[in-house]
């Protein structure tokens, strides 16, 4: 068992928003509770404490020392500011080296992946894992080692962990994925078809027939018989024969207008 790491509290008289005066003179507010007693406002240095959270996260037995006598914790939960990110308020959570508690442990990624190696991409199903366990046997962090990912869609699941059973129990689903090796996507741009026939509305392609009922492409060959390019006579009925043109064989001719009786 590692010794506990020592903490100097004070009793704190100071409360409500009254506190942000106690931040920024480099004093951080907290809170004692558990262990069937009341729960006691504390205050601690700040600089000192972030130094020390960095190393001893959720899971490192503290022993807070400054009031009537020295006793075991856990960090239950620690408040940051969103906008800064500076430390807002601290939870100590009274404990018995006698009682088993339980904590969220920390997952470490050890070694490296054949199958990543090979293209694959590592997908982290969780960070944390539940254990329970006496207050001084609480592991730093659980490693899973991820040189038994081989091939692509190999996975580590909670059953497939190896920890010393003696010390702490997972509480976790055994089923429960750790992490699991998937293949990258690639997105492919369908490729358009040669002389596809346009969709309603849209233009024809360059030399592509025109879809039934629609116009011809500019450049469209003429009638066979018509001259290019002749505009039509001006004021020239619809379906009237052009002057001079011999009706059609077999066709009557058409009837003289009153003047040509006369």
């Amino acid at each position: 068992m590692a010794e506990a790491q020592k903490v100097t509290i004070r009793s704190r008289a100071v409360t409500g928003k009254k506190v942000a005066r106690l931040r920024r003179a480099g004093v951080l507010p907290g809170v004692v509770f558990g262990g069937h007693k009341d729960s006691t406002p504390v205050e601690t240095d700040m600089k000192e404490f972030e130094r020390g959270y960095r190393r001893w996260g959720t899971t490192t037995l503290l022993t807070l020392t400054g009031l009537e006598a020295e006793q075991p914790a856990l960090i239950h939960e620690v408040s940051r500011s969103t906008l800064t990110g500076k430390l807002l308020h601290v939870d100590f959570q009274r404990v018995s080296l006698t009682e088993r508690v339980h904590a969220e442990v920390p997952v470490h990624f050890a070694g490296e992946s054949p199958a990543v190696k090979g293209g694959g991409v590592l997908v982290h199903a969780t960070s944390e894992i539940q254990v329970e366990a006496f207050p001084q046997d609480i592991p730093h962090n659980i490693e899973v080692d991820l040189t038994s990912l081989l091939e692509i869609d190999d996975s580590i699941y909670i059953r497939d962990l190896r920890y010393d059973t003696t010390k702490f129990k997972i509480l976790d689903d055994e089923d429960e994925l750790i992490v699991r090796v998937v293949p990258v996507r690639v997105e492919v741009e369908p490729t358009p078809v040669a002389g596809a026939v346009p969709a309603e509305g849209e233009v024809a392609a360059e030399g592509a027939a025109p879809a039934e009922g629609a116009e011809g492409a500019a450049g469209a060959a003429p009638a066979a018989g018509a001259k290019p390019g002749a505009p039509a006579a001006a004021g020239a009925k619809p379906g009237a024969p052009a002057a001079g043109a011999k009706p059609a064989a077999g066709a009557k001719p058409a009837a003289p207008s009153k003047s040509e009786k006369k």
